[in-house]
């Protein structure tokens, strides 16, 4: 009978991995994660294995934070490409539900006679239902919010903890002795409570994750709507400006005519300079054919001449793409806004200038952001992203087009160097609009 047991552990084993990995985000490809992962483990069960051969397998219980945790968390946080509370919560999250489901069969073991078949028989069931589960209802939203939420995951993480510790320390193992009344009680309390725990904890993260993106959205619309409107009035005042310099073109073509007949070249140079810095000035209506890339261009066009800002702009893109206009109103109005921001921020003497980017490769819509700036910004923790200077209710912006990055299967490149910094993605168009 203690082969059924030794099986029944060492299949448990092989399952903490899986469960683990269903809702882990690898910093590395999942080949090279899987035979690290695989391999790892298989050296944790040998060890493990041996350790009951020689103590017994009550001793698994209680030297398997020092056997199995320790060693497997040392591994995966090499792994992962999410450091901090977000690894910590998951790697609490598996590790205690497995424990939770070893103790469940563990007891459901105990009722069918303490023979070690239903221990077996459980756990290759179980443990493939609770997989199931997880795959189908938790782990695109799990993923979801690995990718959309940077805070408030340590103190999740450090309830998690507390839990696992409590749950190991309160478990009975197999072949231990039954516990009285009261400690039967406190288990299976502590069983109860734990799924129920990190249901509650799961609950908060995903309604903080909704709450913010929805103050994004509002966000985002509202500054829509003061684009149209600005869009409406950089229309109008290039319109205005167009129908003054049609109204003096036959008065300056006539003065080109009179000095070009006079053969006075200087002066002519002088006033061609004059007409072309006049006509330079006029905000082109059309700088796109997309019509919300040209109202956030042409917007960014009139605040760049305002400030005395090369505005350059290589964009190539047809009326429509297949990106929702939401999305890509985020990200450009962002970029742009972010851009001029720091160029405004340079020294009077320093060339100012902005290059917009944006054509169509393929299945990926690029978009390229880059400027000069005077005060080099900073990487924030874990996520790598570049910090505002600004203080409390700044530096949403490269925050935002992460997200927007992210939603399209694409990373937000960003780059400081010889004081230029750059932003650049990739968007994965989806087929179908």
């Amino acid at each position: 009978m203690s082969l059924l047991r030794d099986i029944s552990f060492l299949l448990s084993m092989l399952h903490v991995i899986i469960l683990f990995l269903l809702l882990f985000e690898p910093k590395y490809s999942w080949k090279t994660t899987l035979a690290i992962s695989f391999g790892g483990s298989a050296a944790i069960v040998a060890a493990n294995t041996l350790l009951m051969v020689w103590q017994g397998p009550s001793i698994i219980m209680g030297a398997a934070f020092f056997t199995c945790t320790i060693p497997s968390a040392i591994m995966f946080l090499l792994l992962s490409k999410y450091r901090g509370g977000r690894f910590f919560f998951l790697f609490c999250l598996t590790d205690t539900s497995s424990f939770w489901l070893l103790q469940v069969t563990n007891f459901m073991d105990r009722l069918a006679g303490d023979t070690h078949a239903a221990l077996l028989i459980s756990r290759l069931v179980l443990f493939p239902i609770f997989e199931w589960l997880i795959w189908q209802y938790l782990r695109k939203p799990y993923l979801e919010l690995q990718r959309n939420l940077d805070k408030g995951w340590w103190l999740f993480a450090a309830i998690g903890s507390v839990y696992y510790l409590l749950l190991m320390t309160a478990s009975v193992p197999v072949d231990a002795p039954v516990p009285d009344t009261t400690g039967l009680v406190r288990i299976i309390l502590v069983l109860i409570l734990m799924p129920l725990t990190y249901l509650t904890i799961l609950r908060s993260l995903w309604h903080q994750m909704v709450d913010g993106r929805t103050r994004t959205e509002m966000a985002v619309l509202s500054t829509r709507s003061q684009l149209a409107l600005e869009n409406l009035r950089i229309v109008q005042d290039s319109g205005a400006a167009l129908i003054q310099v049609r109204h003096d073109m036959l008065g300056n073509l006539g003065i080109l005519q009179s000095l070009s007949q006079k053969k006075d070249y200087e002066r002519l140079d002088k006033y061609l300079a004059v007409l072309t810095r006049k006509t330079e000035q006029i905000v082109p209506i059309k700088i796109s054919s997309h019509p919300i890339v040209n109202a956030i261009l042409a917007q960014g066009a009139e605040r760049a001449k305002a400030s005395g800002t090369d505005f350059r702009c290589k964009v190539s893109l047809p009326e429509t793409v297949a990106v929702p206009d939401e999305d890509l109103a985020a990200y450009l109005m962002n970029l742009v806004s972010n851009a001029l921001d720091a160029v405004e921020l340079l020294e009077p003497n320093h060339q100012k200038w902005v290059e917009i980017t944006m054509h169509i490769r393929g299945k990926y819509l690029f978009i390229e952001g880059r400027n000069p700036y005077s005060l080099a910004p900073a990487p924030g923790g874990n996520s790598g992203r570049f910090l505002s200077h600004k203080g409390d209710g700044h530096g949403y912006g490269l925050w935002i087009m992460e997200k927007v990055a992210h939603r399209y299967q694409s990373e937000l490149y960003t780059e400081a160097k010889d004081g230029v910094f750059l932003a650049r993605t990739a968007l994965l168009m989806p087929e179908n609009t």
